[in-house]
């Protein structure tokens, strides 16, 4: 039985090993990770590739159209003779067949010379929304990038966290073995013991919500990052940023600057622009050239002899002139305008909401920095007193709550600065992507 246990308990670990797989990563490399399997980028990239499309149909809309047409008619002729009135000399009976079959065929071919410059104004908004599309995908990268931060930095924060609360715990079992020796001796009570004891259990409830948080955000990172759901990820030493050199109106002009958001809105003006113009030239007339090639045999034969065919080769210029569109179009250049104007009022009211945006991200980072310098003395503070606590309580002083109080605090000090470190960084990202260049 114990062999079969220990070979089961065997081939459950290689099991384990086999599907759990351990990834250590930096925070550039999950970067690369998350742009390179995201699948919203490879959406944007469809869309891009839907514009260029269609700015080659537009192209494809201004070659020569051709068409050819093959028809075959059969007649019978109920009435076989046709007597043509007129002058007796000249007039006579024309005998027809019973049988009337036709063949005819016609080839096509026309060009535009001049459509109120519809086909430049198609090229030039297709080559727009190529443009914008671009942009588009440039920032669901950004968005991509910063949620891969984001995750990352939480996950590295629980990890840290992991860390904090492991030293406690061996603090704590540290503190507990001497006060149990020193209840052996008689000189401490039970209910010390059971205070650390206490203590030591409340933490490692920590521990377990901490794993679980962590068991959670991996998985959600995995995702992310198109990684094996079973993969356990490591995390590298984070690089936290803690320092703002530039004032609030250097990164608002950076954010004017360089958000994606402007440039296409840009591109949206400048194509309001382009259908105004179309909607003016809609009036006036268009010009092509064409050619055209038929072909009618009234034999039998598919193929008839010298003679029997008729292939007439027809060549011209053909103008066309849709008058109504004097009186038509003028709701609709009133509509073209209403957008043009819309447009720039939207252009409007995204500076009011990238300014708020930067303001607000600016502000948050500030106000982590602050919270960081009064973790840190508070950190300071903590140990100080955790040091004079352990030195009265052994020199009985103090009791075994204060000793746990001052513990307690030091470990929660602790773990309120690296929070703010890395509320801080994140903070930090976001104000970098606020203005348009979030980057690892």
């Amino acid at each position: 039985m114990k062999r079969q246990v220990w070979i089961f308990s065997f081939l459950m670990m290689t099991v384990f090993t086999l599907t759990a797989q351990t990834k250590t990563l930096s925070l550039d490399e999950a970067v690369q990770l998350g742009v390179q399997n995201s699948k919203q980028l490879k959406l944007s990239q469809s869309k891009i590739d839907q514009a260029l499309s269609q700015f080659e149909q537009t192209k494809d809309a201004a070659l020569p159209s051709a068409k050819v047409s093959v028809g075959y008619e059969h007649a019978l002729m109920l009435t076989q003779s046709l007597k043509i009135p007129g002058d007796t000399a000249k007039s006579g009976t024309i005998k027809l067949p019973f049988d009337n079959p036709l063949y005819q065929a016609t080839l096509s071919v026309n060009e535009p010379i001049f459509a109120g410059n519809q086909y430049k104004y198609a090229q030039k908004s297709a080559d727009l929304l190529i443009k914008m599309s671009k942009l588009d995908a440039e920032k669901d990268k950004d968005e991509v990038v910063y949620t891969v931060i984001n995750s990352y930095l939480n996950y590295y924060k629980i990890k840290q966290n992991q860390d904090i609360v492991s030293q406690d715990l061996q603090d704590i079992q540290n503190k507990l073995d001497e006060i149990t020796k020193y209840e052996n001796q008689g000189l401490a009570t039970l209910n010390d013991v059971l205070r650390f004891q206490l203590q030591k259990s409340n933490t490692q409830l920590v521990a377990i919500e901490l794993e679980n948080n962590r068991k959670i955000a991996n998985y959600n990172l995995n995702v992310l990052l198109g990684l094996p759901d079973s993969t356990v990820l490591q995390v590298q030493e984070v690089s936290y940023k803690l320092d703002m050199n530039n004032p609030l109106d250097q990164y608002l002009q950076q954010a004017l600057r360089d958000r994606k958001e402007f440039g296409s809105i840009i591109y949206q003006s400048e194509i309001a622009d382009i259908n105004v113009k179309k909607i003016h030239d809609e009036k006036l007339p268009t010009v092509g050239v064409g050619g055209n090639l038929y072909y009618f045999n009234l034999t039998k034969s598919i193929i008839p002899s010298s003679g029997g065919f008729l292939a007439p080769f027809v060549i011209g210029i053909n103008a066309s002139w849709d008058i109504s569109t004097l009186y038509k179009n003028k709701n609709k250049l009133n509509e073209a305008n209403i957008q043009k104007r819309q447009v720039e009022i939207t252009k409007d009211i995204q500076v009011d909401q990238v300014k708020t945006q930067v303001n607000q991200s600016y502000q948050e980072y500030g106000l982590a920095l602050e919270k960081i310098k009064v973790l840190q003395d508070a950190v300071t503070q903590a140990a100080e007193n955790e040091r004079e606590m352990e030195s009265k309580f052994h020199n009985n002083l103090a009791t075994t709550t204060d000793r746990i109080d001052a513990q307690t605090l030091l470990y929660q000090s602790r773990i309120n600065l690296e929070l703010a470190k890395s509320d801080a960084t994140i903070a930090y990202y976001a104000l970098l992507k606020s203005i348009g260049h979030i980057q690892p």
